[in-house]
């Protein structure tokens, strides 16, 4: 009898529930979105209620469609990285949970990274510290929260979050560990010298870390009842969605790389060894959700985010017309973005409208429109919005090539691979070939494949992986195109450092000038 696999992701915009059978398949799928909160410039927040009501109603949605319910044989979940939820001593959570779009912390990330020399940066954690790790997030909350920081008990992961509710377990794993600055990434295990180093307990995250295929828990009975699932089929570890979505994209031996346009883009890759970056381009070196193998990320904050943003402030009423026709604005402003030549006149666009991570960790840059003229038009922005987000992905894959490691093959993913422009751009951009794969929602999948290796269908996440994932599309370059692009991507690095003091300065009058008038406003709004 056929048995079928629930993968869960939980991302920035919502979260996602898919049923898969044994080949790769998806036979039901449900989505439920979530709000970003930024009550203040760089900080982002998000509720883990809200996660765990989009993920009841993902996951009924799901099995509902897929009408096999009672013979899905696992659960596998993936997660935004980074994100610190903190379940207090009586068991309640807190209201909000600084996510990974959060660049609160860069002081305190700055104040780790001198305590230890590169070298020894390197041989323990093998990245930097970054304000969204764990590390920088807790000194932040003990120096400017300590009522908040003195009642925490463990701090989860979003998706361990989501496993703890389902199981009543608390664990982690080695993927999504190694984005908090506490964790000997060679060694796999939680280090003693980087929570000395930081100051902090180790009581705090939780004792179990395990491998991401291995099973966490067991499903509740009344969860189970709800869901219209069987009661104690395993659930997966999981993993982080960037190395939940790299095992959704069969991206689980060196040589391959995946390029994902979701609401941040994220170019991945495999290694068998901690990948080193010599100098602080903000690389992310992390444990791979497959046992014995290491991967590798860059990280552009703001990608599908700045294409959302250009729908949400100039496309408001074309949406709500097109949705009532059933249409994808997204189509509508892709159609317009077609019309224009690569490189839009001279147009560039610079997606940093919340900081940016790889290559520069700032999180003073900000959104840039360079070279506007009469002639620019929706179109043109619209393009010069694709083509920006892509140069930062080529950021990333830049930093590969110069590392030395041969990329023999590049997959797209994420929202962006939906899109045939976007994918002919990331040929272009790049100068080499992009696959398709027959996976739509790779950090979903991945999340299912590893349910599958945990409930025994498989014998490892690769083996799965080789049943599961097909390629179905290549892109190639445009020779013209490339040659065009080659030069603007000069002009596009060209700005972020001419303009890198000026988004340090611009940040600071901005301070100073909301705290100037906050005052202002409030004397205008008080009631009378």
């Amino acid at each position: 009898m056929q048995e079928y696999l629930l993968g869960i992701d939980a991302g920035t915009s919502g979260v996602k529930a898919i049923v898969m059978d044994t080949a790769g398949v998806i036979c039901g799928s449900g989505y439920q979105e979530c709000d970003v909160i930024t009550p203040r410039p760089s900080w982002a927040e998000q509720r883990p209620a809200d996660w765990w009501a989009a993920c009841d109603g993902a996951v009924r949605q799901a099995v509902a469609v897929s009408g096999v319910g009672r013979r899905i044989a696992g659960i596998g979940l993936s997660g935004q990285m980074q994100g610190s939820v903190l379940l207090r001593r009586d068991n309640t959570v807190a209201d909000t949970c600084m996510i990974w779009m959060d660049q609160r912390s860069c002081g305190e990330a700055e104040e780790l990274n001198a305590r230890l020399t590169p070298e020894e940066t390197m041989r323990y954690a093998a990245n930097y510290c970054l304000p969204s790790f764990w590390a920088a997030k807790l000194l932040w909350l003990r120096r400017h929260q300590p009522e908040v920081f003195d009642s925490i008990r463990k701090v989860l992961f979003p998706k361990d979050y989501l496993r703890w509710k389902m199981t009543g377990e608390i664990a982690s794993e080695v993927s999504d560990a190694s984005c908090t600055w506490l964790l000997d990434l060679p060694s796999r295990q939680w280090s003693d010298r980087l929570f000395r180093t930081a100051g902090l307990s180790r009581e705090l995250v939780p004792e179990r870390l395990l491998e991401s295929q291995d099973v966490a828990g067991y499903l509740l009975p009344d969860v189970a009842e709800r869901w219209g699932l069987r009661p104690g089929i395993p659930v997966a570890a999981g993993a982080g969605d960037q190395e939940a979505g790299g095992v959704g994209m069969g991206v689980t031996r060196p040589g391959t790389i995946c390029s994902t346009i979701g609401t941040s883009g994220v170019v991945f890759g495999c290694s068998a060894a901690p990948f080193i970056d010599p100098e602080s381009h903000g690389m992310y070196s992390q444990c791979h959700a497959v046992p014995g193998q290491y991967s590798f990320l860059g990280c552009t904050l703001g990608a599908g985010g700045s294409f959302k943003w250009m729908r949400d402030t100039f496309f408001a009423q074309q949406k709500e017309a097109l949705a009532a026709r059933g249409e994808s604005i997204y189509d509508y402003m892709t159609g317009l973005a077609a019309e224009q030549q690569p490189g839009c006149g001279g147009l560039v666009f610079l997606p940093y409208l919340g900081g940016e991570g790889t290559p520069y960790v700032d999180p003073n840059a900000r959104g840039v429109f360079f070279g506007l003229s009469y002639q620019s038009d929706l179109g043109a922005l619209c393009r010069a919005v694709m083509e920006g987000v892509t140069f930062s992905l080529r950021d990333t894959v830049e930093i590969i090539r110069a590392a030395g490691v041969e990329i023999s093959q590049i997959r797209v993913a994420g929202g962006g691979a939906k899109s045939a422009l976007w994918r002919q751009m990331q040929a272009d951009i790049f100068g080499q070939s992009v696959c398709m794969t027959n996976v739509d929602e790779a950090p979903a999948a991945g999340a299912a494949i590893l349910a599958g290796v945990a409930a025994g269908l498989f014998p490892s996440a690769d083996q799965a992986c080789q049943a599961m994932v097909q390629l179905v599309s290549t892109t190639e370059p445009i020779a013209a195109h490339t040659a065009v692009y080659n030069e603007y991507y000069q002009t596009y690095r060209g700005l972020y450092q001419s303009l890198r003091q000026d988004f340090a300065r611009q940040a600071e009058l901005a301070a100073r000038a909301d705290a100037a008038l906050s005052g202002i406003c409030l004397l205008y709004t008080s009631p009378s």
